[in-house]
């Protein structure tokens, strides 16, 4: 009897810790899951704006939704940027493990300059000529 409980005591403490480590992992993969989703939905409003007349862009407030879209994938990018950035600190972490981290962090550093540059300059925009001109030309990948 008192080794089961002996057994339970040491065990119980790593039992614990496993699920939080998968989680871990898990996590980021889910805010990558979502930076993609939206850089998708942002890529597919670029099309959209593209085929439109001007008149069709200002009744669909699609300078309004762009913007939108570009804070919000801007705050799911610093989401995963926090997350890589932990991931690559964990002592788990094996070296191939890392360094697959810090490829993804370049990535995602420069989507996230990408975003801003393209959030700031859609909304410095003067006119809504000027801010479908603009949209027409952001690029973006993941």
């Amino acid at each position: 009897m008192k080794r089961r409980i002996l057994i339970v005591l040491l065990a119980g403490p790593l039992l614990l810790e496993l699920p939080r480590y998968a989680l871990r992992g898990q996590t980021c993969t889910d805010d990558e899951g979502m930076v993609k989703s939206y850089v998708q939905s942002i890529t597919d409003l670029i099309g959209t704006v593209k085929k439109e007349s001007l008149p069709d862009f200002e009744r669909e407030y699609h300078e309004q939704s762009c913007l939108t879209r570009l804070t919000l994938a801007l705050g799911i990018v610093n989401s995963l940027i926090d997350c890589l950035n932990k991931a690559a600190k964990d002592p788990a972490a094996t070296q191939e493990q890392i360094a697959a981290i810090k490829s993804k962090l370049q990535s995602y550093t420069k989507l996230k300059s990408t975003l801003e540059q393209d959030h700031d300059s859609l909304k410095a925009a003067k006119d809504t000529k000027t801010a479908k001109a603009l949209i027409e030309k952001f690029v973006l990948s993941s």
